[in-house]
């Protein structure tokens, strides 16, 4: 019985590895219907940096930040001389008194930190909300591009080991990109 059940898996194996050697070719005729692939690269991290509506987005943010890590660093301030005098009066205070004045800066502590967090989210998001316009207007320049060169296909150059330069698009795509799209208006939604 053992050795039929190794006959028979040893035939369906043999059989599963011929039907997928047969399946790994697909030769041009059977792959009917298909577009010979007609590809162009773009390396989206450069467009990322380098046009004006990037570098644009970068000085608004990093002014936004400056801003906003000046109120931080107030309100760190405030609670640093705050949990001073706290301790210097712990001494003199009872123990209820203590503890109602420790659970009143605990809760400005947490104020702090939960303001700090919407803060960065919102710097987030206006951040998000800005590559998104840049990806809106990247579309139809892409679209344009792989038409005029008859491309089916869009890669990023990390996507791919090793291309003809020919076929690289981002100084083209850069240049469309900084004439349609100089600067976008980064906007942070306010935060109390």
């Amino acid at each position: 019985m053992k050795k039929t059940l190794k006959a028979v898996l040893a035939a369906v194996t043999l059989s599963l590895g011929a039907g997928l050697g047969a399946a790994a070719f697909v030769s041009p005729a059977s792959a009917e219907g298909f577009p010979q692939a007609a590809p162009l690269i773009v390396d989206y991290q450069r467009l990322q940096t380098q046009s004006k509506a990037a570098q644009d987005v970068r000085r608004q943010i990093q002014a936004v930040q400056t801003k906003f890590q000046a109120s931080v660093d107030k309100d760190l301030q405030a609670l640093r001389d705050e949990e001073k005098k706290l301790r210097d009066a712990a001494p003199k205070l009872s123990q209820a008194e203590r503890d109602k004045r420790q659970k009143a800066f605990e809760d400005k502590v947490a104020e702090a930190q939960r303001r700090a967090q919407a803060i960065n989210k919102a710097i987030s998001e206006a951040v998000d909300n800005a590559g998104g316009k840049v990806r809106d207007a990247l579309e139809p320049i892409f679209a344009e591009l792989m038409t005029a060169r008859g491309a089916n296909v869009l890669l990023g150059t990390n996507e791919v080991i090793y291309f003809d330069p020919k076929l690289e698009i981002t100084t083209e795509v850069l240049a469309a990109l900084d004439a349609k799209l100089p600067s976008i208006k980064v906007e942070v939604a306010p935060v109390k």
